[in-house]
């Protein structure tokens, strides 16, 4: 049953997704100790995309696998390029959550910054997964 599932590119997708937001929160713990969180939350992103496209490369997409070295960059481009795009929902979400929802004189204002990047995360999941699918990785696999 779990290798069923695992053949959906949604749910493989969605895996890499989750690795991709540890890479995020991670990153974002750490760029916080020197940034702002907005700052801090920019910054954490593009690392875990870029995670993200690896292992949607030798994971979720792997017929996409198989190309010279231009290739492999130009499709690292596209995919920061979509995650990109993905990301003005995401940030933006994430903006609004940091500016309109809960105070800083809140008892959990401290953990809000990471708490609040789960929705834009979300958001974004299925806009860039769309984006991959159809585009980034819609490499067809080479006739043997």
């Amino acid at each position: 049953m779990i290798q069923t599932i695992l053949q959906k590119p949604f749910v493989r997708f969605a895996i890499v997704g989750s690795i991709g937001f540890l890479v995020d929160l991670t990153c974002m713990i750490l760029l916080s100790l020197w940034l702002s969180p907005m700052l801090a939350r920019t910054g954490s992103f593009w690392i875990a995309a870029t995670s993200n496209w690896a292992w949607n490369r030798h994971f979720t997409f792997r017929h996409a696998n198989t190309m010279n070295p231009k290739e492999t960059l130009q499709q690292w481009g596209h995919f920061l390029f979509c995650s990109g795009l993905s990301f003005i929902p995401n940030w933006g979400c994430y903006y609004f959550l940091m500016k309109f929802v809960l105070p800083n004189s809140h008892p959990h204002s401290l953990l809000w910054p990471y708490v609040a990047m789960v929705p834009g995360i979300v958001l974004g999941l299925f806009l860039n997964y769309a984006f991959s699918r159809f585009w980034v990785f819609n490499r067809k696999p080479a006739c043997p």
